[in-house]
């Protein structure tokens, strides 16, 4: 007879996700999470194998969110100024306040995507599935004439891409909400 699970996996997975959030992978040891999830050494293992298995399915579970909550603020149809300064700020909100130890993705990409491929596939991912939900807008933006027609929506993409994740690693290490507002504003400024 199969024995049941004496833990709520999704909880499991969501004090993982932060444990690793906080410390990264390399300072998290297995005997971490075992502490701070309060199950045994075997249960994790059974439910997940490995450190590396688990790490890679609540970084999976955090990016499949934050793609979500991106998409929806994204595919807002107010003006897409608006849109955009609604993207930085819940950015900048979600990485500065309240004891944040900032973005799980941006963290790993940092420590662990110059050596990890599977890490460096993750970043790859997300990036293509933020940039296509802001290629699109853009595009929809442009054929409501808010973007100049010169203006390429795909580099416009790249571009607000890339100056997320600087931000994220701005707001990580010096968390400096309104220098960061003030570069979001000028980022967005390259629409005009």
């Amino acid at each position: 007879m199969a024995r049941t699970k004496e833990f709520d996996e999704t909880v499991v997975l969501e004090q993982a996700l932060e444990l690793f959030r906080a410390r990264g992978f390399a300072h998290t040891s297995f005997s971490d999470l075992t502490s701070t999830l309060g199950i045994s050494r075997q249960s994790l293992y059974d439910t997940y194998g490995d450190k590396q298995t688990l790490f890679e399915t609540a970084l999976k579970r955090y990016m499949d969110r934050g793609i979500d909550a991106i998409r929806r603020t994204v595919e807002d149809p107010a003006p897409v100024r608006e849109v955009l300064i609604r993207f930085f700020d819940l950015l900048i909100d979600g990485s500065c306040g309240n004891g944040s130890h900032g973005c799980l993705l941006v963290n790993s990409m940092v420590e662990l995507a110059p050596l990890d491929a599977n890490t460096r596939a993750f970043a790859h991912q997300h990036a293509r599935a933020v940039e296509q939900v802001l290629i699109s807008r853009l595009t929809a933006a442009q054929r409501e004439g808010e973007i100049a027609t010169h203006k390429d929506p795909v580099v416009l993409a790249h571009f607000f891409y890339h100056t997320l994740l600087g931000m994220a690693v701005a707001a990580r290490a010096l968390g400096e909400r309104d220098t960061l507002r003030h570069s979001a504003r000028m980022a967005i400024r390259c629409l005009d």
